[in-house]
């Protein structure tokens, strides 16, 4: 298999870091040459052939610190509508892709799948909001790539969901007391409420699924 180059996208509200990591012991386990890039440059975007979009704090926040810097989210846009190129959103990374979030505020999204980004409110009163710590993600669809993953723990830190206008575009659920979308999932795009690189071995094994994928 030839390189894969695969681009990080820097925002100022993402876990860098532990992304790269993540990324990077990915590629070695699937001894698959490629680099792992950290980047705002829309010209670093163009080359990448998978793209990672993480995400941490407040919806509206990292929209306008996503919009803030100059021609990056068209590089991404064009990249990925108009070229194909797979797209992982992590935590707000995914909240993102909706039409809009209503965390104090109401903010528009990027609007790729359908839905908006809403309160986290199971009925149960002793679960504590943000939901943090490891929660089984169940896979719906048996699509040959994702779905062997079902059954397995991974991190979470939350306050708001996905709430997906489209329920073909689900491809996972978690239970809080209460049923989420914890994985979406749109042609080429793809996103997860959990933290793949936070959660150790389940994680990895699902960013090397991600950089197998070809949707």
């Amino acid at each position: 298999m030839r390189n894969i180059n695969i681009a990080i996208i820097n925002y100022e509200c993402g876990n860098i870091h532990s992304a790269r990591k993540a990324f990077e012991l990915a590629l070695t386990e699937l001894d698959i040459s490629g680099s792992v890039t950290v980047t705002n440059e829309p010209e670093t975007i163009f080359k990448a052939d998978k793209l990672v979009l993480p995400g941490v704090g407040a919806f509206s926040e990292c929209f306008n610190k996503l919009k803030s810097v100059k021609g990056l989210s068209e590089s991404i846009t064009e990249r990925v509508h108009d070229h194909g190129a797979p797209i992982l959103g992590i935590c707000i990374g995914l909240q993102l892709l909706a039409d809009k979030g209503f965390e104090n505020i109401e903010s528009k999204g990027l609007g790729w799948i359908s839905g908006q980004v809403e309160n986290l409110c199971p009925d149960d009163k002793n679960l504590k909001i943000p939901h943090m710590g490891w929660n089984e993600v169940n896979f719906k669809r048996d699509d040959g790539r994702f779905s062997d993953l079902n059954g397995e723990d991974f991190y979470f830190v939350h306050s708001y969901y996905f709430n997906a206008k489209d329920t073909d575009n689900i491809l996972a659920t978690t239970n809080y007391n209460q049923p989420f979308p914890s994985a979406l999932i749109k042609n080429n795009i793809i996103g997860t409420q959990f933290h793949p690189e936070k959660s150790q071995r389940s994680g990895v094994e699902f960013i090397k699924r991600f950089l197998m994928w070809k949707p």
